[in-house]
C-alpha cells in the first residue's frame, strides 16, 4: 500500500531528471567525438575513396557492425567488467556513460560515413588537386561541406542517447527511466509515470526542434 501522496516523490523526480541530463551531457559529446573519428576514418579508408586502406576499413566496419548488432540492454550486461574497471562501479549515472558511449558510437559512425558519402566528389577532387593535406581535407572540406548532414546525425544520436538512458535506468543507472519503473510502475503511481513520460518527451522534442532549427539556420547562411 502507498502511504504517501505522489507529490511527496517529486524531489526524487527532479533528482532523476538531473541524472538523465547528466548522462546525456557527458555521453553525448563523447559519442559525437568518437563517432566523427571512426566515421571519417571509414570514409577515407574505404576502397576507391580518398586514401583507400582496405584492411583498416574492413576491420573498422566489422567492429562497427558488431557494435550495432548487440541490443543495448544486452550490451550493458556484457560491458559490466569494462564499466567496473573504468569507473569503479556498475551502478549510477556515471556507470551508464561507458555503455552509452560504446553502444551509440557505432550507429553515429555510420551516420557520419553516410553524410560524407553525400558530398560532391568534384569539390573533393578539386581540393586534392590543390595539394591539401589529409588534415586540411578533413577540417576544411569534408566536415564543413557535410555540416548540415552531420547536424541531423547529431540530433538523431542524441535522441537515441536519451532513450538509452531510460534503458540503462532499468538496470541501476538511475535517471527518469529508473524513477518511472520504481515509483510509477512498481508503486502504482500513475501520475509519476505520466510525469516521467512527459519529461522524456519534452527532452526529445527540445533536442529535435533545436537540431532542426540549427540545420535551417545553417542552410539560410549558405
Amino acid at each position: 500500500m502507498n502511504t504517501l501522496p505522489w507529490q511527496d516523490y517529486l524531489p526524487d523526480f527532479w533528482a532523476a531528471l538531473g541524472q538523465t541530463l547528466y548522462m546525456v551531457a557527458i555521453a553525448g559529446p563523447c559519442i559525437i567525438l568518437l563517432g566523427l573519428t571512426v566515421g571519417t576514418t571509414l570514409y577515407l579508408s574505404a576502397p576507391q575513396s580518398v586514401a583507400p586502406r582496405p584492411a583498416l576499413y574492413y576491420a573498422l566496419t566489422t567492429l562497427v557492425n558488431v557494435g550495432r548488432s548487440i541490443p543495448f540492454l544486452i550490451l550493458i550486461v556484457l560491458l559490466i567488467p569494462v564499466t567496473r574497471a573504468a569507473v569503479g562501479t556498475t551502478l549510477g549515472p556515471i556507470a551508464a556513460i561507458v555503455p552509452l558511449v560504446l553502444g551509440f558510437s557505432p550507429f553515429f559512425s555510420r551516420l557520419v560515413e553516410a553524410a560524407l558519402r553525400e558530398l560532391d566528389q568534384g569539390r573533393i577532387d578539386a581540393a586534392r588537386a590543390m595539394g591539401v593535406t589529409r588534415v586540411q581535407l578533413i577540417f576544411r572540406v569534408l566536415l564543413p561541406e557535410s555540416f548540415s548532414g552531420l547536424l541531423n546525425a547529431i540530433t538523431i544520436v542524441l535522441v537515441g542517447t536519451v532513450e538509452g538512458t531510460a534503458v540503462a535506468g532499468a538496470v541501476g543507472a538511475g535517471g527518469v527511466g529508473d524513477f518511472a519503473i520504481e515509483f510509477g510502475y512498481q508503486r502504482f503511481y500513475s501520475e509519476l509515470m505520466f510525469i516521467s513520460v512527459l519529461a522524456m518527451v519534452i527532452i526529445v522534442q527540445t533536442l529535435q526542434l533545436s537540431g532542426d532549427a540549427w540545420v535551417r539556420a545553417r542552410r539560410h547562411k549558405r
